[in-house]
């Protein structure tokens, strides 16, 4: 029963920030993927908020969000506030490095980039997000880490600000 109604709870929180309507969400909401790339090998990781919340937080007041988001300082600033905000690593505890890669705005959604050389061991990570909790107490991230088609998720949010342990089977 508790995995259905956890399955219900990422079901909702994921259709809440895909179907907000242009004008105004209701949900501090937003969703970190990370997965070992079949092309590259490398740790691929991307972060997928409003572009709006993020300016909030970041305390900028633009008339042109996309023009902002595309310009180089918009650019450096979603990187460098979600660098500072989102930390991995592997089961030991040791953290990951990610390299930022960029940022793009998708209408409301802005998509933010890093790569890391994939750990030797990838049955198990720690994750820390915060993004956007400094400005948003009611603020939901939602990490699904990826590992050869098997999903884990570590939820963040109000209440439940800790890091978070998961583990993928082993052969």
């Amino acid at each position: 029963m508790h995995v259905l109604i956890r399955g219900l709870a990422y079901a909702i929180a994921g259709a809440c920030l895909m179907a907000a309507p242009a004008a105004a969400h209701r949900v501090h909401a937003g969703v970190t993927e990370v997965a070992i790339s079949a092309t590259t090998g490398e740790l691929q990781i991307s972060h997928r908020v409003y572009g709006h919340d993020l300016l909030e937080a970041l305390g900028i007041e633009v008339a042109d969000e996309e023009a902002w988001y595309a310009s180089s300082e918009g650019i450096a600033a979603a990187g460098l506030y979600a660098e500072r905000h989102f930390r991995i690593g592997q089961g030991d505890g040791r953290l990951l490095a990610p390299v930022y890669v960029g940022a793009e705005l998708d209408g409301e959604l802005l998509w933010i980039y890093f790569a890391a050389p994939a750990p030797a061991d990838p049955s198990a990570f720690v994750v820390d997000n915060d993004l956007l909790a400094d400005a948003f107490e009611d603020q939901v991230m939602m990490t699904n880490i990826i590992i050869d088609s098997v999903v884990r998720t570590a939820i963040h949010g109000p209440g439940r600000r800790e890091p978070v342990r998961v583990r993928f089977p082993t052969d």
